[in-house]
């Protein structure tokens, strides 16, 4: 990574925080945390086919994201089961066919992050992406949170409950693919769940445990692509020690609301 390549990562970066802190509350609030940790996995066949074949893998990551949610969304409504259990074997498989596909000299920074590799046009796709993220998060965050906190009030209010469920998972899967170049498919959990679980500590209304979580989540990565650039430390690796610090600081601070 270049010197002159940073304010740009980091610009990027910054963005992308954001738009994983506000999915992070929404996760958070209806229990689907571990979700964000499963659905990355899916994106690991097309980020290898990407560089099998040399084409962007972000946008091999993010078509086998969406085509997953697309299943996962389909499936849960015709069959009723959980979406855990469907994102479960769909997860396994993805992560048992982009392991066989993927180079072993790439392996290991999809798993854990790395930037040495990015591209300009990656990541302004990626800024790009993540104002999208911001903005539809924005225009519909009142139906969001209505049937996030209260479904049955949400099913009284004639809330297209179907579609922002499809909408949320969408949110999602965009969130991943465009974080994973920073953090890695294994370590996403340091954008989206850990900001959204410190937030939960200390937040003391709906509207503070957003705006936390997305300063956790900005502050995290910010903090971890530094790292990365003074020691080499790895950004995934970095971002995941500073969410964790962080949600145990708040352990102390820790309130119900």
């Amino acid at each position: 990574m270049t010197n002159t390549l940073f304010p740009l990562i980091l610009g990027s970066g910054i963005l992308v925080a954001t738009a994983s802190g506000l999915v992070g509350s929404f996760l958070l609030l209806r229990k689907m945390t571990l979700l964000s940790d499963a659905l990355s996995h899916i994106a690991l066949p097309g980020i290898a086919l990407g560089v099998l074949f040399h084409f962007e893998p972000l946008l091999g990551g993010v078509l086998f994201l969406f085509i997953g949610v697309f299943f996962i969304w389909a499936i849960e409504h015709k069959t009723k089961l959980a979406v855990e259990t469907i994102t479960g074997v769909l997860f396994v498989t993805a992560l048992a066919a982009g392991s066989f596909l993927i180079p072993e000299e790439n392996l290991l920074e999809t798993f854990f992050g790395s930037v040495t590799r990015i591209t300009v046009p990656e990541l302004i796709l990626q800024g790009v992406v993540a104002l999208l993220i911001i903005a539809v998060i924005i225009r519909f965050l009142k139906p969001l949170v209505l049937s996030s906190i209260a479904p049955d009030l949400a099913r009284a209010e004639r809330l297209p409950a179907s579609f922002l469920e499809f909408l949320l998972l969408t949110l999602i899967a965009f969130t991943i693919a465009i974080g994973i170049s920073f953090v890695g498919i294994l370590l996403m959990s340091a954008l989206v769940i850990i900001p959204a679980a410190s937030a939960r500590n200390i937040a003391r209304n709906f509207r503070q445990f957003i705006g936390w979580s997305v300063v956790f989540s900005v502050a995290s990565l910010t903090i971890g692509l530094y790292a990365d650039a003074i020691w080499h430390f790895g950004p995934g690796t970095a971002t995941v020690f500073t969410g964790a610090f962080f949600f145990i600081l708040t352990l102390f601070g820790k309130r119900d609301y």
